[in-house]
C-alpha cells in the first residue's frame, strides 16, 4: 500500500508511506482428520485455526513492525455458503521506530466471525468478517488499549460466471469497512478521526 503525501514522518514532516501487510488464517477441520461427524444441530462442523499478521511500514513516524500469531477452535455453522465462528487468542508484538526494543501486548481474545453467503440462485453473495478484540492492555508508551471492532462486508457479483469462466473465478463489488478503537487506540480521545474507519471501497477479486 501506497499513501498519499498527508502522512507525517520522523521529523513532523509530511511524507508518502509504504506498507506491506501479510495476513494468513488456515481452519483444520476436525472432522477430516479425526473421522468424527461433528455436526449438531445449527453447526456444520469444527475446526481449529491457527495464523498470523506480519506489518512492515516506513515513511510515517509510528514506522510499524508489527507481529502476532492467531490460534483458536472454530464452529462452522450449516447455512447456505459459510458462516464460521471463532475464538481466537492474539499474541501481538510491535517494534515503532521510537521504542528500543520489541513490544509485546498482553494475549488477548478475538471473537471471529467470517462468511459468504449467496443470494439463492443469482450470481451475487454477501461475504465478510466481523472481529470483536478485547484490549491489549498497555501499549508500548504506556497508554492503556481499548477494545475494538472491525467490521469488513462485500456484496460481490461473480463476473466471471457471465463469460464462461468457472464460478468464483473473478468477482466485483461494493465494500464497506467499520473499524472502531483502531489498533487499540481510543476513539474517544482521537480529535483526528484517525481512530475509526468508516470506508467505502470498491472491490475486486480474481481466485486462481
Amino acid at each position: 500500500m501506497l499513501s498519499d503525501h498527508e502522512e507525517l514522518n520522523s521529523q513532523g514532516e509530511n511524507s508518502s508511506a509504504q506498507e506491506v501487510y501479510v495476513l494468513y488464517r488456515h481452519t483444520f477441520d476436525l472432522g477430516h482428520f479425526t473421522g468424527r461427524d461433528f455436526s449438531y444441530g445449527p453447526i456444520r462442523g469444527a475446526g481449529f485455526t491457527v495464523g498470523f499478521d506480519a506489518d512492515s511500514k516506513s515513511g510515517d513516524a509510528y514506522q510499524s513492525e508489527k507481529r502476532m500469531l492467531v490460534a483458536g477452535p472454530t464452529v462452522k455453522l450449516d447455512v447456505p455458503g459459510f458462516l464460521n465462528a471463532s475464538l481466537l487468542e492474539l499474541w501481538e508484538s510491535n517494534a515503532p521506530a521510537a521504542h528500543p526494543t520489541r513490544y509485546y501486548y498482553r494475549p488477548h481474545p478475538m471473537l471471529s466471525l467470517a462468511w459468504g453467503i449467496p443470494f439463492g440462485s443469482l450470481p451475487l453473495s454477501f461475504d465478510g468478517y466481523a472481529n470483536f478484540i478485547a484490549a491489549k492492555g498497555t501499549d508500548e508508551f504506556g497508554t492503556r488499549t481499548r477494545a475494538e471492532t472491525n467490521i469488513d462486508m462485500q456484496v460481490m457479483w461473480d463476473v466471471g460466471s457471465a463469460f464462461g469462466l468457472p464460478k468464483k473465478t473473478f468477482k466485483i463489488g461494493a465494500e464497506y469497512q467499520y473499524w472502531r478503537n483502531k489498533f487499540g487506540n481510543d476513539s474517544n480521545k482521537d480529535s483526528s478521526g484517525g481512530s475509526t474507519a468508516r470506508t467505502p471501497m470498491i472491490r475486486a477479486e480474481y481466485h486462481f
